[in-house]
């Protein structure tokens, strides 16, 4: 008897018995969907993470940062407070520019920013709303947001504190009226009551997922958006802040660099200059790229370890496989009688049932794959909702992505094999096994 045939005989047998070759897949549908749900859900969430840190500024994208320097004695913790930062304590500019020239290799912009006032700019027909921000090159880079037209606020813009700003095409829409503002000087009306006067030199698109302002109740002129100016010129300007100087930095690396070097390489830079003798303070760096490493490796401990548990419940369905067929093997006695009579071999009654099982289970892991995809999909929609229900600012900034593990879908396609294998190798064996004397005189 060749596979094919066997696989007739296999397809009829089950057709003749619906019902209770439903049953017997039962167990391995509910095994393989929920090992497919929880890796969907797996995949997803780090797919999701990736995609939301990617559009927020990227793997590449590090973060340096003031950090106390605490006592190294347990004794010593009774004594100590949390030091005030002072001018002093402060990472400035000139520091800034000195590191990104000394590794011009490794990084692409050095982002600080100091935010001003909100203010106001009148235009022809309104009075368009903005928060005025002093940045330095590559913020809006960083923010992953595209250029509409002109350029950046750049080095050459801090280092002369030109008054330059560059604004969104929302602010353009409603304070120009959509006419290209590209040279023109506006006057911008700050909180406190002063007046700057600043020069357009680029504009970018605006995007109210990067603002945390999807599903915001305002009008769209009444939205309130960026207008960047140097950050040196900002200094100059500001009134509200005591203190010169950055406590928080961004750096980017640039394509092809190791965002973990590159961030061990400016913690050791500022921590043996500008804080080498300072007692307080000291400089710390982390970067994006290894904190969703570590997120990643969690989350795939987690899902192994939940499929390995769900996976426990196939064990329970191969025994289900295994009762069915010896409960076929006894109903069809006289058949296997017949067959033997007729000249039919151990070996081609033994594949006819093995064949039988590994049909059963390989239906029943199929449906429970699509089954669990399925799940996966609803689940993470679900998710996607309450959290955007529950946590405004969080859910505008996930990008939800929904990804089946492909490896899963695999492994499962095989397992349900092996478990047909596995589990219909006594029943099979034990129909090939029978006298044909015995299987004919059977009532």
């Amino acid at each position: 008897m060749n596979l094919s045939e066997s696989l007739r005989l296999a397809m009829e047998s089950i057709k003749a018995n619906k019902l209770r070759a439903i049953l017997t897949m039962l167990g391995i549908i509910i095994g393989i969907s929920s090992v497919i749900t929880i890796t969907t859900i797996g995949n997803s969430l780090q797919q999701t993470i990736s995609n939301t840190m990617s559009d927020l500024g990227g793997t590449y994208l590090i973060s340096g940062y003031l950090e106390a320097v605490y006592p190294e004695d347990d004794e010593d913790w009774d004594s100590w407070e949390y030091p005030e930062i002072d001018e002093d304590d402060m990472i400035s500019y000139k520091d800034l520019m000195e590191y990104k020239e000394k590794f011009s290799k490794q990084v692409k912009h050095v982002i600080a920013q100091r935010d001003l006032y909100n203010g106001t700019v009148t235009g022809e027909e309104n009075t368009v709303n903005v928060s005025v921000v002093g940045t330095t090159s590559g913020l809006i880079e960083s923010m992953k947001l595209d250029m509409v037209a002109g350029r950046d606020i750049s080095d050459r813009d801090n280092e002369e504190e030109k008054a330059t700003a560059v604004v969104s095409d929302l602010f353009v829409k409603y304070a120009f009226n959509g006419e290209n503002p590209l040279g023109k000087q506006i006057d911008v009306s700050l909180s406190d009551g002063s007046v700057i006067k600043v020069n357009i030199v680029g504009i970018y698109k605006y995007d109210a997922k990067k603002f945390n302002n999807l599903g915001s109740n305002q009008s769209e002129k009444d939205i309130t958006t960026y207008l960047l100016i140097p950050v040196m010129y900002a200094e100059n300007i500001d009134n509200g802040q005591d203190m010169n100087g950055f406590s928080f930095i961004n750096i980017i690396a640039k394509d092809g660099e190791n965002p973990t070097e590159v961030a061990k390489d400016a913690q050791e830079y500022f921590n043996s200059t500008t804080y080498k003798d300072n007692e307080d303070f000291q400089f710390k760096c982390q970067d994006l790229a290894s904190e969703l490493g570590i997120i990643n490796t969690v989350l795939n401990v987690i899902t192994i370890a939940i499929s390995v548990i769900a996976a426990i419940s196939l064990v329970v369905g191969g025994v289900g496989v295994m009762n069915i067929m010896l409960v076929s093997v006894v109903e069809r006695t006289r058949e296997i009688g017949i067959r033997k009579a007729l000249g039919a071999k151990n070996h081609s009654i033994q594949t006819q049932f093995l064949t039988e099982s590994v049909v059963i289970c390989l239906i029943g892991g199929l449906i429970g794959i699509i089954i669990g995809i399925l799940n996966g999909f609803v689940l993470a929609k679900v998710a996607a909702v309450l959290v955007s229900s529950f946590a405004t600012d969080i859910g505008s900034m996930l990008t939800v992505t929904v990804r089946p593990s492909v490896t899963a879908i695999v492994v499962s396609v095989v397992f349900s094999m092996l478990i047909g294998i596995i589990f219909g190798s006594y029943p099979a064996k034990r129909a090939a096994g029978m006298s044909p004397i015995d299987a004919l005189r059977y009532e």
